[in-house]
This record gives C-alpha cells, sequence and structure tokens, in this order.
C-alpha cells in the first residue's frame, strides 16, 4: 500500500470507530429504558398483589391495557418523571348539593358532595323515612305546614366515615398511580370545584412535574336522575405527547347504615358477574357469592374480589353493592336508557379491597376499587365513568327500568336469611309468597295486615287433608297405646335385663292392632308449614314494598297515634315503642310487644286441643313431649318477641285457625268409631293398604328376619 493510500485510510478508520461508540452509546440507553417498566400499586392499604387476570377486551382507544412482560422489549414505554404531585386548590364556599329534600315530586334524594376526594359526603332520600314516626310528622308538615320535622326523620343511606383521622367520602377518589409513582388524591385542597350548578357537580385534580409542569388532569362530573340513578363521568387525561402508565383507585360502596332496631343486623356485599367469555348471552349472576357484614369484619383488610372460584370460573365483573335491610348502594358500567351497553366492569374495577374502621359494636366497612394498569397514549384519555344506584331494594322499580334490568340488579332483593337458616330459606318459595302477598293488598283487599290473614287461609286449606289425617292417627295412636300399656308392663317386667327384647315384643304387639310410630307424627303439618314460616319470615323482614305499612288501614293509629301494629315490619309495639333500642341477652328490644305473648297463650291452647292424652309409651317419651311443649309455648315466641309483626301475626293467626280446624276435626273423630281393634294380615297374607302400615309392616318383616339370621350364625359357630 502507498503512503498516500495510508494517509487516506487512517482518517476513514477513525471516523468509524468514533461512529460505533456514538452507535453502541446510543442504543444501550434505550435498551436500559425499556427495562425500567412500571411496577404493581396497591390501594385503599397495603395488600397481597391479587391474582393477575387478563386485560379486558374492550377498552377505548385512547387507553389499553398495559401487560408488560419482564423479558419484553418495546420501543414506546414512557420516560419516568423526576418526582410528580398534586397542583393545590381553594376551599369553595359553594354547597355542592344535588336534589331536594322538599320537592318530592321533582325529586327522590338529595346528594350532598365534598372536594374532599371529589366524593359524596351524603345521600339521604326526600320520601323515605327513619321511623314511623318521622313519617307521620313529615306528611303532616307538608300537608299542614307548621315547624319542619328534623332532617334526621328523613333516610341517611350513607356518609362520610373517618379512618386512621382520614376522612372517606363514598365513593372518593383516593390516589392515582402514574409511572410508578403514587399520588394521593383524598384530600380537598388537591379537588379544584370547576362547575356546580343544580344539573351536575364538577370537580378537577391537575397533576404537574417538578417544574410545575401539567403532566395529567383528573376530571369527575355527577350527575342525579329524578330517580335514585346517579352518574359519574370520569377520567384521566395525559397532558404529555408520551405515553403514561396509570392505575387508578377510588373508594367504593361502604357499608351501609344499620337498621335502628339492629335485630339480624343483615347488612352485605353483593357482586354480579358474567360467566366467561360466552357469559354476555347469558343473565347476570349474583346469588353464589354473598359476603355478610360479620364475615367482611373479621379481617382487618382483605380482597373480597377477585375469588378463588371466579378465577377459576373466569367470571368477569359486572356489577358491586353494597346492601342492607331495605337499601342498596351499586356501582355498575355504563348502559343507556335502552339497556344498550358493554355489561362488563373489568375495564373499570380489576380488584376489590376491604378495610374494617370504627370501634368494637360499631364496626365500619371501607372499599376499595382497584383499576387495571393502564397505558394513557400522549394527549389522550382513560375513562373510568360508570353508573351508580342508590335506592331502595323495591322489586317494582328493579324489574321494570332501565339499565337495571339489563345488568339484572333484581337479583339485589335477597329474601334469605343467613347463618344456619340460609339453607332453609327457599328463595322460589319467598319469591311466590311476595307475589301472592302483593296480589292481595293491590288487586284483593288493599292491606297488608288482611292480605297475610287471607295468606293464612289458603295454606291452611292446603293442607287440610294432611292435617286431618294426621290427627285421626294421632288419636288412634294414643288409644292403642293405652290399650297396649299393660301389655308391655307386663313385658318390662317379664325382660328387665332385655331391653331389646321388650322393644321387640312391644313392636310385635303394635303390629297386631295396626299402629305404627310415624303417626304419632301429629306435627306434620307443623313441620310442613315451617318452610313457608320461614320464607315469609325472610320476606317480611327484606320486603321493601311492606316497610313501614300499617295493618287493617291503619285503624290503631286513629286511636291517639298508638303504635300497634304501625309497621308491619318491625315488632308490634302494642305497649308502646322506647326511644333508643336497649339490648336485652341476645335481643335489641324497641318496645313491649304483645303479639309473642299471645303466639304463646295459643300455642298452649293448641297442645291441649291437638295432643291427646298418654301418647308417650315410655317414661322418657313422656319427658321429651313435655320438654317440647315447654319449648314451643315459651322459647319460640320468645326468639320471635322482636320478629317483624307481620309474621307474628301470620304464626298467630294460623295457631288459631289450627285450634278452630282442630276442634272441627275432633267433632268428627268423634262421630266415626276409632277403637282400637286387633287386625291381621288376612287369609291372603296381604298386607296392610295404608302406606304407613305396610311401611311399618316391611320394616318389622326386615327386623324379625335380620333378628333370625343372627340367630342362626350363633347357633352355628356353637355347633362348631
Amino acid at each position: 500500500m502507498t503512503k498516500q493510500a495510508r494517509r487516506r485510510l487512517i482518517p476513514l478508520l477513525v471516523i468509524l470507530a468514533a461512529g460505533s461508540v456514538l452507535l453502541v452509546t446510543v442504543f444501550s440507553d434505550k435498551v436500559g429504558d425499556k427495562t425500567d417498566t412500571p411496577a404493581q400499586t396497591t390501594a385503599v392499604q397495603e395488600q397481597e398483589k391479587p391474582v393477575e387476570t387478563s386485560p379486558p377486551a374492550n377498552t377505548t382507544v385512547a387507553a389499553t391495557p398495559s401487560t408488560p412482560k419482564e423479558d419484553s422489549v418495546k420501543a414506546d414505554l414512557p420516560t419516568p418523571f423526576e418526582e410528580l404531585h398534586v397542583l393545590q386548590n381553594s376551599q369553595s364556599e359553594t354547597p355542592l348539593v344535588l336534589g331536594s329534600l322538599h320537592d318530592i315530586e321533582k325529586w327522590k334524594m338529595q346528594v350532598a358532595f365534598t372536594q374532599t376526594g371529589g366524593g359524596i359526603s351524603s345521600i339521604r332520600f326526600a320520601d323515605i323515612f327513619e321511623t314511623v314516626d318521622g313519617k307521620l310528622a313529615w306528611n303532616k308538615f307538608r300537608k299542614d305546614g307548621g315547624e319542619q320535622p328534623p332532617i334526621d326523620y328523613l333516610y341517611l343511606l350513607v356518609d362520610e366515615r373517618i379512618i386512621n383521622k382520614t376522612t372517606v367520602p363514598a365513593l372518593g377518589a383516593f390516589k392515582l398511580v402514574i409511572n410508578d409513582q403514587e399520588l394521593k388524591l383524598i384530600n380537598a385542597s388537591d379537588w379544584k370545584v370547576s362547575s356546580s350548578r343544580s344539573d351536575g357537580v364538577h370537580f378537577e385534580a391537575t397533576i404537574a412535574d417538578e417544574n410545575n409542569t401539567e403532566i395529567a388532569k383528573v376530571y369527575r362530573s355527577w350527575t342525579i336522575d329524578n330517580q335514585y340513578g346517579l352518574q359519574l363521568k370520569q377520567s384521566v387525561q395525559n397532558l404529555t405527547s408520551q405515553n403514561i402508565v396509570v392505575r387508578w383507585v377510588q373508594y367504593g360502596p361502604p357499608s351501609l347504615t344499620v337498621d335502628r332496631s339492629r335485630y339480624m343486623d343483615r347488612r352485605r356485599f353483593r357482586f354480579g358477574w358474567e360467566l366467561g367469555n360466552d357469559g354476555h348471552l347469558a343473565p347476570i349472576q349474583s346469588n353464589d357469592i354473598v359476603i355478610e357484614f360479620a364475615d367482611a369484619i373479621k379481617e382487618q383488610s382483605a380482597t373480597i374480589w377477585p375469588t378463588l372460584d371466579s378465577v377459576e370460573e373466569d367470571d368477569k365483573l359486572s356489577w358491586f353493592a353494597a346492601t342492607n335491610r331495605y337499601f342498596a348502594l351499586a356501582t355498575f358500567p355504563n348502559i343507556n336508557k335502552e339497556g344498550k351497553g358493554n355489561r362488563l366492569f373489568t375495564d373499570k374495577v380489576e380488584k376489590i379491597t376491604t378495610v374494617v374502621g370504627g370501634v368494637e359494636g360499631s364496626e365500619f366497612v371501607i372499599t376499595g376499587l382497584y383499576s387495571p394498569e393502564v397505558t394513557i397514549e400522549g394527549g389522550k384519555k382513560y375513562d373510568l365513568s360508570m353508573g351508580i344506584y342508590a335506592g331502595p331494594l323495591e322489586r317494582s322499580l328493579l324489574d321494570n327500568e332501565q339499565p337495571y334490568i339489563a345488568l339484572n340488579l333484581r337479583d339485589l332483593v335477597l329474601y334469605q336469611m343467613s347463618s344456619m337458616c340460609a339453607i332453609c330459606t327457599f328463595q322460589w318459595l319467598a319469591d311466590f309468597l311476595a307475589i301472592v302477598l302483593t296480589t292481595l293488598d293491590h288487586y284483593v283487599v288493599f292491606d297488608w295486615g288482611f292480605s297475610i290473614i287471607i295468606l293464612v287461609l289458603i295454606v291452611r286449606t292446603i293442607l287440610h287433608p294432611i292435617t286431618k289425617k294426621s290427627q285421626i292417627n294421632m288419636q288412634r295412636f294414643g288409644k292403642v297405646m293405652q290399650k297396649l300399656k299393660p301389655e308391655i308392663d307386663k313385658l318390662k317386667k317379664k325382660y328387665p335385663n332385655d331391653p331389646k327384647r321388650v322393644q321387640s315384643e312391644q313392636m310385635s304387639l303394635m303390629k297386631q292392632y295396626g299402629v305404627n310410630p310415624l303417626q304419632m307424627l301429629g306435627c306434620l303439618p307443623m313441620f310442613l308449614q315451617m318452610p313457608i314460616w320461614v320464607a315469609l319470615y325472610a320476606l317480611l323482614y327484606f320486603m321493601f314494598d311492606i316497610r313501614q305499612e300499617p295493618a287493617f288501614f291503619g285503624v290503631f293509629q286513629l286511636l291517639g297515634d298508638w303504635p300497634f301494629l304501625a309497621d308491619l315490619s318491625s315488632a308490634d309495639h302494642f305497649f308502646g315503642k322506647f326511644t333508643e333500642a336497649k339490648q336485652f341477652l341476645f335481643w335489641n328490644i324497641t318496645g313491649i310487644n304483645l303479639l309473642p305473648i299471645l303466639m304463646g297463650v295459643i300455642f298452649f291452647v293448641q297442645q291441649k286441643y291437638m295432643s291427646p292424652q298418654s301418647m308417650a309409651s315410655t317414661p322418657e317419651q313422656a319427658s321429651q313431649q313435655k320438654i317440647m311443649r315447654v319449648m314451643m309455648v315459651v322459647l319460640f315466641p320468645l326468639m320471635l318477641y322482636s320478629a317483624p309483626s307481620g309474621l307474628t301475626l301470620y304464626i298467630l293467626t294460623s295457631s288459631t285457625v289450627g285450634i278452630l280446624e282442630s276442634r272441627r276435626i275432633r267433632k268428627h273423630i268423634d262421630n266415626t268409631p276409632i277403637e282400637p281393634k286387633a287386625v291381621t294380615n288376612g287369609a291372603d297374607g296381604r298386607k296392610p293398604k295404608d302406606k304407613q302400615g305396610r311401611a311399618w309392616a316391611d320394616a318389622m318383616e326386615a327386623r324379625r328376619k335380620k333378628v333370625q339370621n343372627k340367630a342362626k350364625k350363633r347357633s352355628f359357630k356353637k355347633r362348631d
């Protein structure tokens, strides 16, 4: 190579080397950026990382869920901001209220909002009341004028709670996570009231970097309809030109206020979901997962959605609600008035957690709603809007209006007792009784009290054939046992040390007279009524239609505002009611009641009419029967002392009709000879015709063969 060529080559090599170094430097920086992916974050309190679920497929164009993998390589990952903060704002002096408590023709409720988290400070109904007294006072004021009754007489669904010295508004914002930086949004100064009018309240919060350059905005706009619906239109807007990864966390429906009497606190958390990927073709499911308040407060914090079962079954969340005895606060996706829209809530809520606050005996539960982790493109928005139902668990409303029909919010109405009674509360039976009672009240007698009495007559008429046969069998069994008593006494003396032999011989005697212990079950009609009682108990406890409704057209209230049977959903309060409920053992007593006492008296009289003398064949049986009588007369009325008066009215009426029915059956028995006579299978060896007799004969025959076989085996062993 010539000297001149070498001079030209050396500068070229230097340039190539410098270019290579530059390229390595640039590309190594980009690779380093790619590996710095945002981390998962926690919400209302630090929780364990939830089960990962697949991102929703129905996200908007502006925002797509981010599911990065550790070994993935992407060219558009966001650059981390050094330090983000929330711009502060002044306190608004304008009352933030939607709806009204006075214009009941237009509004069903009044909702008060707060700058704290841009959430709800209280929801109070305009025409639903805490007590019957409050209802009467407000109705009188609205009709005749005068001094306005206290606002506290109007029912308060939900209000602010304080936990760890922090004020928690219902459905308020908690925090926004941007590129792994948590920004709390729980202070009033974090939010600006952009506008407040009669048709809506609008909040916004601004996120800025260390140079006060605006990075993102959060918008929350509340509107209310003329029923019990609210709309929360909220979104996170990316104000930069690059992508940001966000997770939104807000408070969900908290545990609602408890019933005044605190009789069987039945506050619950409910879920609605679609079944897998093809679930949009089926109704929303809900009744398989019910979290009772008593279970929710057992753990200081927990994740209640998704559950292990929902993950295994690939269930997709559709709505989430908190309920108490008569009311619900539910959140759900945006569905229009025609019932059209996406029923899935998964693009807004990925996880739901609970945190317990308050002192023992006055606990409450706060819930947190976590969105999926989402990547928002520069200049775009992530929509987090939702619908809210804040109203009564009223079948006629939830069954006939959108979007509640499309979301199957009718299932929020659950006539089911909890704990041990859950398995014996038949929802279908309670629903059927609700239809019967509503039909009787709306179209036949126009009174809930008379409707309950007519329901008694319907049930008693259906069960009359069984009742009649059962009582005849009881009378016959009693007379047979009286006749056989001397023979049984002889057997006991003959075989004093062989109770099995005595029992076998006694069975043979009973077989000769064609009777069996099954005929002693004169309480069979009562057992058949028990599912009706339990279903009716649940119905009258949870049915909103009967809340604060009087019996017998309110005739007792015309006698000086007497509280007796003024509310069929509460105790009867014959001797008045207390200002504050009083705790006695396991009961919360709200007044002195008459119907449970009358029920015990009627039970005593009923036993005298229905139970034949000397039914017991042994002292042990006599002792058991005595215990049962005491339980029926004392324990049962005591257990139902604070029960809804509609239920005690049903049982009292049913028992009274039962006494009259028994009296008529006794007259029939007196005119029909049922003296015990020895019977045989007949010359042809046929068994008795009645089903109970045949069953008893078959059982006796099987027992006889079993005894014979055992005897043969013993004798065979002896010969060996």
